[in-house]
């Protein structure tokens, strides 16, 4: 018996030594040269060319003079820095600068809604209730300047600390420029109208190009949905020989720069998460543990914040690879065919709850190169749809054929629908099962499709 126990406590210590030892191996494995690779660049400084427009941006929707913008914006960053991280990523309440000044945006009840960037028909929408929708563009006349003026910038990059808590500017704002646009239209004022939805749209390719965060480069490309989707509507309406101002002109004048944008976008969420692993979820974690009246110690044994940074890092690193550029220059889904880490692997031993973490954080991105090249693909989609309106003839299968080259994509031919009067394209989005979704096509009228015949005098 007594020999027995021997080797069962000899069994033990082994067992106890090889675990220790695997553990020990563990960390000192670190992060995988790809890693390190994928961390660098999302570590590096971000190089942005032109006027950065954040400060205009974050005081749009308050009534501060241009001149004092960036010293709020100074005062909040600083004021925000110097708060710890708010606990399990919720938006911190804070007092900021910002809101000692008035609010510009007015709502009063029965008014109407803004037009929503993902649904086509707003030109119905004001037509039907314009005098409702007179009173709410006059009382919000001042916001949808400031949001209009946005236009004069080339980029907008947030200086806030890179955490989960990160104050958000007021992008809803640049969204209702496209109720105004539809409005102006719809009361007689076509050029001003058509000029609206142009900017909208340029202001959206630029944000999208800009790539100065996720949310950013989203809203740019909601703001080429909703503005492409209404200029079609007012070209629909409108004779084929009926000029156009010359922003309209400039919005379409080269392709998007997909490529920058898509790599920029995604490094710039991943200081976003990266900034969350280092600073929230560290002390998430920490705090947790003192609750429970445990070493603060305890927590690296199964948490280290470099190493699951490290491991996020090529979901984000990717787009900006070699894969990545063959899909953009041929127009194939923008889909990530390296399979996930193993969560069993070695380097997991010492960072279990890292690996987890980083595991589950990994498909939400999933999509969203994908609406980028669905940006692209309508801008693409208009471009054509203004070439086909300034040739001779009926726009018809035989002319479509003759769209020039940087218009049209082989993996997504133009869909010409002559008894709808439409013109579309695939999406790569998947759809929605709401009224904001899609079939897995967009689809806009044909130029003058819907130009209402003169009425003969009697």
């Amino acid at each position: 018996m007594v020999r027995i126990l021997k080797w069962l406590a000899g069994g033990a210590a082994v067992l106890a030594l090889f675990v220790v030892a695997v553990y020990l191996l563990s960390r000192a494995m670190g992060a995988s040269g790809t890693e390190r690779q994928a961390l660098g660049l999302i570590d590096a400084p971000p190089v942005f060319e032109g006027r950065d427009g954040f400060a205009a941006l974050y005081a749009v929707a308050r009534d501060v003079p241009e001149a004092e913008q960036a010293a709020v914006l100074a005062e909040d960053v600083r004021r925000f820095a110097a708060l710890p991280p708010a606990p399990d990523g919720a938006m911190r309440q804070w007092h900021a600068t910002l809101e000692q000044w008035p609010d510009l945006a007015v709502a009063r009840a029965g008014d109407p809604a803004w037009c929503p960037l993902r649904e086509a028909g707003c030109l119905e929408r004001v037509r039907a209730a314009s005098g409702s929708y007179a009173g709410l563009l006059e009382r919000n006349a001042a916001l949808l300047g400031r949001a209009g003026a946005l236009a004069a910038w080339d980029h907008f990059r947030n200086p806030f600390p890179a955490r989960f808590d990160t104050p958000l500017p007021a992008y809803q704002s640049l969204t209702r420029l496209v109720t105004r646009a539809a409005w102006q239209f719809a009361s007689g004022d076509v050029d001003a109208g058509l000029a609206g939805a142009c900017s909208g749209l340029q202001q959206g390719r630029r944000m999208v190009e800009a790539g100065d965060s996720l949310i950013g480069s989203m809203i740019g490309a909601a703001l080429v949905q909703g503005n492409a989707t209404l200029l079609a509507e007012m070209l629909a309406e409108l004779p084929r020989t009926r000029a156009l101002p010359a922003s309209c002109e400039s919005a379409f004048a080269r392709p998007l720069a997909l490529e920058q944008a898509a790599c920029r976008t995604m490094l710039a969420e991943g200081r976003f998460v990266t900034g969350g692993m280092r600073s929230q979820v560290a002390a998430d974690i920490a705090a947790e543990l003192n609750g429970r009246d445990l070493p603060k110690w305890e927590a690296s044994l199964l948490f280290d914040p470099e190493r699951t940074v490290a491991r996020t890092a090529p979901t984000f690193a990717w787009y900006c690879g070699a894969q990545a550029r063959v899909l953009l220059a041929q127009d194939q889904p923008l889909r990530d065919p390296t399979p996930p880490p193993s969560r069993w692997s070695l380097r997991c031993v010492s960072n279990a709850v890292g690996c987890i973490l980083a595991d589950i954080a990994q498909p939400a991105y999933g999509d969203y190169g994908l609406r980028l090249q669905d940006a692209d693909a309508r801008l693409r989609t208009m471009a054509a749809l203004l070439w086909l309106r300034g040739q001779d003839g009926p726009i018809d299968e035989a002319v479509l054929v003759r769209v020039p080259a940087p218009m049209r994509s082989r993996s997504r031919p133009f869909r010409l629908d002559l008894a709808a009067g439409t013109l579309g394209t695939a999406l790569y989005e998947k759809p929605l099962p709401d009224p904001q979704g899609h079939d897995g096509t967009w689809a806009v009228p044909l130029p003058a499709s819907r130009l209402q015949a003169p009425v003969a005098s009697p």
